[in-house]
């Protein structure tokens, strides 16, 4: 219709390798997730913090849910013709740049930390879930600090 002011994406068919094969892989989610595992602490890099890593530690577990998800993206990569892999690589380095422009800002780089979060699978429950909320909170989120603008903005 004329007029109508809905925006759609266009339709995007999957990349094709010269052998035929599908390529999965989304440069800016590897790019963002190869940014959030650099800047996040491990255990073995930082032992003046007092951080102990267990076969029980929640954090480590998470470390190797995204490590794990980067060595599935080596290896597809591995299984790609030489010019797809200098064609993913390419789009790789320049993802990983507008990942680490995006993540200057401290609302992009949350909203990207939720992204890889999200990525994440559910852990497992064990048990009933007992939920509380603060007397003085009127609806969800209204403890949380708000990042504002500067005044010239509005």
């Amino acid at each position: 219709k004329e007029g109508s002011s809905t925006i759609t994406r266009p339709q995007v068919a999957p990349e094709r390798t010269s052998s035929g094969l599908s390529i999965s892989m989304d440069p800016l989610l590897t790019a963002n997730l190869q940014a959030f595992v650099a800047h996040r602490p491990t255990a073995t890099a930082q032992p003046s913090l007092g951080l102990r890593s267990t076969a029980n530690d929640l954090g480590s577990t998470r470390r190797d849910f995204e490590r794990q998800k980067l060595l599935e993206q080596r290896r597809k990569r591995v299984s790609m013709v030489f010019l797809d892999r200098m064609e993913v690589d390419a789009s790789k380095r320049a993802a990983l740049q507008k990942v680490s422009a995006m993540r200057q800002d401290a609302d992009r780089r949350l909203q990207l930390d939720r992204m890889v979060e999200r990525m994440r699978p559910a852990p497992e429950k064990k048990g009933p879930i007992v939920t509380t909320y603060g007397a003085n909170c009127l609806w969800e989120g209204h403890n949380r600090n708000l990042n504002w603008a500067p005044l010239e903005c509005y």
